[in-house]
């Protein structure tokens, strides 16, 4: 059947619908260094986006200071790691202990129980603090020697159950020595050479894989500051590109060149229509977090607890746009440069995720206990859509131990 010009028009006009919503929410996303490279690479591209010559005589709305942010260093994450791992106060004590005392490896340069004998705790105190420490990332980190690290990266990767996990577990000093007959021997298996791959893979030094991440700057997307009394919401857009469309300077003979024009057109159109879209929810966002952490902002109180989904239902807008909004983006606040998304707290469903995970591991068969692969497929068919990472967490600040420790522990 012939494809109608009525059916042709309303195909074109989804699909260019369908595009320009993709467009949007990709701007939206889009921290400004990032929105500043792709805005400029747009200008050249479409003849009808004119660069405006900057006005030396403009002024932002609100005169801001701020310091450019730079990747936190490791000390600095598992810091803030060690503020998310709902430590008692002596615990969080001893964290802290044991995070100034990890070498340039990031291994343990103090035995256990002299902090045990610094604190005057017991040392199983001290060992259950660091079992929770070594779940946190970068996979490896707060182990005590190299054979330790190997095992808790195996851990991250969920393979407690595999022949590389074992082959460190019972061999790691015949691994050493080079002794693969006798290895071969003891696991009962004529082929290592997958377990030797993923030993590969591991790291050596577990301190340098974010020691090597490349810092990179951050500019801050909303401005909020006190003036007067009054709190003031505002978006910083000075290092954008400003733009105008020219559309007198064309004059299209051709089919081709007056659908070329055409594109271009609707090219301008939808990013101006984003670029307005990304700054009216920025300044939403901005004026609800003033409405909800003002005694934040002004020094007086700690952050209110907020979730992704108490902003979506004060914005109108689903989750995963507020969480689009919040990727990458900073605020230059009295307080400092903010991430956004450090406003957001533990959330209600993670915690109840969490009270699930712990009924699954009670209730399951001691004799073979759950894997996190198998955790996670749980939570998945129970509604929650958790990482494996996540799960390993959650086990850790709850004390439990992985499947291959629980099976030892009941036998």
């Amino acid at each position: 059947m012939a494809q109608g010009p009525l059916q042709k028009l309303n195909f074109e006009r989804r699909l260019i619908m369908t595009f320009a919503l993709r467009q949007s929410l990709e701007i939206l996303q889009m921290p400004q260094l990032e929105l500043k490279e792709w805005l400029a690479q747009e200008i050249e591209k479409n003849p009808l986006l004119e660069l405006e010559t900057p006005s030396k005589s403009y002024t932002p709305r609100i005169e801001a200071e701020f310091e450019i942010a730079s990747t936190p260093t490791l000390y600095e994450k598992l810091k803030q790691q060690i503020g998310e791992a709902l430590f008692s106060p002596r615990e969080a004590n001893i964290a802290h202990k044991l995070l100034d005392s990890l070498d340039e490896k990031g291994f343990l340069s103090m035995p256990i129980e002299e902090i045990a004998s610094f604190f005057q705790v017991p040392v199983p105190k001290v060992a259950s603090v660091l079992f929770t420490l070594q779940s946190f990332d970068p996979p490896g980190i707060f182990s005590r020697n190299l054979r330790e690290s190997f095992l808790n990266q195996l851990r991250h990767q969920g393979k407690e159950d595999s022949t590389a996990y074992l082959l460190v577990e019972r061999c790691f000093d015949d691994l050493l020595h080079g002794r693969y007959a006798l290895i071969r021997k003891k696991l009962a298996t004529s082929d290592l050479s997958s377990a030797l791959n993923v030993l590969a893979r591991l790291s050596l030094r577990p301190a340098l894989v974010l020691r090597n991440e490349i810092a990179m700057p951050a500019l801050p997307d909303l401005l909020i500051a006190k003036l007067e009394g009054q709190w003031i919401v505002d978006i910083y857009e000075d290092d954008l590109p400003k733009f105008q469309v020219q559309y007198l300077s064309l004059n299209p003979s051709s089919t081709e060149e007056k659908e070329a024009l055409r594109a271009f057109q609707t090219s301008a159109k939808w990013i101006i229509r984003s670029l307005s879209r990304r700054r009216k929810m920025l300044l939403e966002i901005g004026k609800l977090l003033v409405k909800k952490q003002e005694p934040f902002f002004d020094q007086r109180a700690p952050l209110n607890p907020m979730t992704i989904k108490d902003l979506s239902i004060e914005l109108g807008v689903h989750e995963s746009t507020v969480s689009r909004a919040l990727s990458g983006k900073y605020a230059a606040t009295p307080q400092g440069l903010v991430p956004l998304r450090s406003f957001i707290t533990s959330t209600p469903e993670a915690l109840t995720a969490k009270e699930i995970l712990k009924t699954l591991i009670d209730q399951e068969d001691a004799a073979s206990p759950l894997t996190d692969d198998q955790l996670k497929e749980k939570l998945e068919i129970a509604g929650y859509k958790i990482a494996r990472r996540t799960i390993a967490k959650y086990r850790s600040q709850l004390k439990i131990g992985s499947a291959a420790q629980r099976k030892n522990l009941r036998k």
